[in-house]
């Protein structure tokens, strides 16, 4: 019985010591695959189907994940485009997208978005839960648009619903105080 305990040690110390060999890996070249999206382009046009790390993180701060994960330079100089005046870049998802318009040398110049059923800033939530009491939120849609970074205007399209009644309301974000800079 100890020479068959001792037997089983060594066989499973052997075992695990052999599991450990070292692999020696090749060079990886990393090349231009913005999102790992699929791409569609038509002339300076390009569109791309957004793949988030997590549910939301596109919709949350567009421009943001836009700065974060796109680089305009790689793209121009992989698409082997001629020399443009603009870029015309959409990246889109399944609540909406984003459109950024930008200039020959890579520089943002504008944006516009547009988003369905989306999780609403807290300061719209609140201008409704203090203006419309008992109403609920079932549906909205959110338009932005702005130069660079900046978002310079965003509405608020909101369908309510209390009881029988339906009731839709426009709020514009600007007054709302949501308009301001994008955090990167």
């Amino acid at each position: 019985m100890k020479n068959l305990i001792l037997f089983l040690t060594l066989l499973t110390f052997c075992a695990l010591a052999n599991a450990q060999k070292i692999n020696q890996l090749e060079e990886a070249k990393v090349g231009f695959a913005p999102l790992d999206a699929k791409i569609l382009r038509e002339g300076n046009t390009s569109s791309f189907k957004v793949v988030e790390a997590y549910a939301g993180e596109f919709v949350k701060n567009p421009i943001s994940f836009m700065n974060k994960n796109f680089n305009i330079q790689n793209f121009i100089s992989e698409g082997n485009y001629d020399q443009n005046d603009t870029y015309e870049v959409t990246f889109r998802c399944a609540k909406g997208s984003l459109f950024a318009n930008f200039d020959g040398e890579g520089n943002l110049q504008r944006t516009f978005q547009k988003f369905k059923n989306v999780p609403l800033p807290i300061e719209i939530s609140r201008a409704v839960l203090r203006d419309y009491k008992g109403w609920t939120i079932t549906k909205n849609k959110v338009v932005a648009r702005g130069k660079g970074n900046y978002l310079d205007k965003s509405t608020y399209r909101l369908k309510l619903e209390k009881e029988n009644e339906k009731q839709k309301i426009k709020l514009d974000g600007k007054t709302e105080g949501i308009a301001g800079f994008v955090s990167n």
